[in-house]
């Protein structure tokens, strides 16, 4: 026996209404490196989607690798075929040492990415 249940679908006209979507809550992540392949600690974040007003701010890392880019909550802000996202990263001193471009789109109940590092390494 199969059970679907509904989840966060896009609110736009891309996507039929009667869709039936997997529980799974997909979040996409990116591990920040130097040169030397060790993990660079960040102590702030932020994401925002082109055309949209909102940027996500995260500021509770401790000694965490790898950093949440976008997940599922934000499926409704995305076109289904990409929107560009970008994802900052600030060290202890609130300097910027990261500034990635990300394409993020999403299957109708999950978010996608469509390009994008896994792995960004920083000075």
């Amino acid at each position: 026996m199969q059970f679907l249940f509904s989840c966060s679908k896009s609110e736009s006209s891309e996507c039929p209404t009667d869709l039936a979507c997997t529980e799974i809550f997909v979040t996409l992540t990116v591990k920040i490196q130097n040169r030397n392949n060790e993990s660079v600690f960040l102590t702030k974040t932020t994401t925002s989607i082109e055309g949209n007003s909102n940027i996500i701010t995260k500021s509770d890392w401790d000694k965490i690798t790898v950093f949440n880019v976008l997940d599922d909550l934000s499926l409704k802000d995305l076109k289904k075929s990409g929107s560009s996202v970008t994802f900052k990263g600030y060290d202890d001193n609130n300097q910027l040492v990261v500034d990635e471009k990300f394409i993020i789109g999403h299957d109708c109940c999950h978010i996608v990415k469509i390009a994008g590092k896994e792995v960004i390494i920083v000075d």
